[in-house]
């Protein structure tokens, strides 16, 4: 029985790199089952992503498609998304995501199951929504001035060293996921534990002086592959989820906090602070400072971060 989705004419972005090399044979089933199950199967065109950043740059050249299809890991559908946000939005396509990663938050916070790469019979349930985009310009009105976007996290600190460290850790170990994603923890606050001095301005309010271990700002309730450091965070609610732990405290009572918030349970802690807001400026003293975007590695002295309401409409399993 053939079907018919509300993708449209759709390009496929396929890292094949993805969980090891398995992302090939992903977007080769993906292939197999459009052509098996859709109207027409010919106004789908798939296409492999062969360096850095190329995502971005087929994302951003994705005019004339209406949708277009992340498979691989929150990397991946970062870059899509910094393509895409490249669009006028009269003409920007929708968002589709096949999660084939070791992290996957983005695909959690939709509601989208790991398990679809063995059963893309679950997209037939996907509808349009609209979701959220985090903008960030870094070091604004300098020569290093430049945009990027997200649509699960952006940190900087101690949880963005543990990211940086897990592509290192991954190729060594073999894990993922929140293992992978622990285990980093565990040797970053062994070998590298440290408060990280900001000055940060919610809303446009007077600049506060921060000392802060981590520091999240957050669309999606989870980073590090399931970690809920906001549990609230609604990707469709126009606004950020923030949440920091301040110091000075020693490692020996950080550590459980860190650790507890795989189960959300860091929310009841003294050190830790929630905080929402639509836009931040903050500033570091200096360079060098660990700071990551929906897992990928940035590098800036200032962040101009906004919340962009409704920028971009997702397909994804309708949300109650």
């Amino acid at each position: 029985m053939k079907h018919k989705l509300p993708f449209g004419r759709t390009l496929i972005i396929a890292n094949p790199r993805a969980q090891s090399g398995g992302g090939a044979a992903v977007a080769e089933r993906l292939q197999r089952f459009l052509s098996l199950y859709l109207d027409d199967a010919r106004s789908f065109e798939l296409v492999r992503t062969e360096r850095p950043r190329h995502a971005t740059e087929l994302a951003a050249g994705a005019a004339g498609f209406e949708t277009v299809i992340a498979l691989g890991g929150d990397g991946v559908i970062h870059e899509v998304v910094c393509g895409l946000m490249r669009i006028d939005a009269p003409h920007r396509p929708m968002l589709g995501v096949v999660p084939v990663g070791s992290g996957n938050d983005y695909a959690q916070t939709l509601g989208i199951a790991t398990s679809l790469a063995d059963d893309f019979a679950q997209i037939l349930t996907w509808s349009p929504q609209v979701m959220d985009v985090g903008r960030i310009v870094m070091d604004a009105g300098t020569a290093r001035e430049r945009t990027e976007h997200f649509v699960e996290t952006c940190s900087f600190g101690l949880d963005a060293a543990i990211a940086h460290d897990t592509y290192k850790l991954r190729k060594r170990t073999h894990l993922a996921g929140g293992a992978l994603y622990t285990l980093s923890g565990l040797r970053i606050f062994g070998g590298g534990y440290r408060s990280y001095q900001s000055r940060i301005s919610f809303d446009g309010s007077p600049a506060e002086d921060i000392a802060s271990h981590t520091f999240a700002i957050q669309i999606g309730p989870t980073y590090g592959s399931g970690f809920r450091v906001c549990p609230d965070a609604d990707p469709a609610d126009g606004v950020f989820d923030i949440c920091y732990a301040d110091g000075p405290t020693p490692r020996i009572v950080t550590l459980p906090v860190f650790l507890a918030a795989r189960s959300a349970r860091h929310v009841g802690s003294k050190h830790i602070h929630l905080r929402r807001a639509r836009t931040l400026r903050i500033a570091f003293p200096e360079d060098g400072y660990p700071i990551q975007t929906d897992g990928e590695r940035i590098e800036a002295t200032t962040l101009d971060v906004s919340c962009l309401p409704g920028a971009l409409t997702v397909l994804a399993p309708h949300r109650d």
